[in-house]
């Protein structure tokens, strides 16, 4: 009985050294935050840098994307899983502002 638990932990070990044999690199997951965008001037493909990695992607993600989104690419589609933050100053600058006062009438 020993035995046979020693022999299935050296096998499951030894299986994950071996690399896959399921589907191509392209089709691995893919979920990170957007370091960088740029359009590649050689191929004019649309690229993005994700952990130091370049993907292409399709225009349309390409314009909806920004540096710091959280993406994920699930071996088809590309989707934004979080958009990145607004600094406050910008949102600050974005909020309404309350009439001012006019010839001393007070709000």
């Amino acid at each position: 009985m020993l035995k046979a638990v020693f022999l299935v932990a050296v096998l499951s070990s030894f299986a994950q050294i071996l690399p896959s044999c399921g589907g191509s690199p392209g089709d691995a997951a893919v979920v990170g935050w957007v370091e960088a965008k740029f359009v590649d001037r050689t191929s004019a493909a649309y690229t993005i840098t994700i952990l130091g990695t370049e993907y292409d992607v399709p225009g349309y993600f390409y314009q909806e994307v920004k540096v710091g989104d959280l993406v994920k690419w699930d071996g088809k589609v590309w989707t934004i899983v979080k958009k990145a933050a607004v600094p406050r100053l910008a949102a600050a600058r974005n909020r309404p502002r309350a009439p001012a006062n006019v010839a001393g009438v007070v709000h």
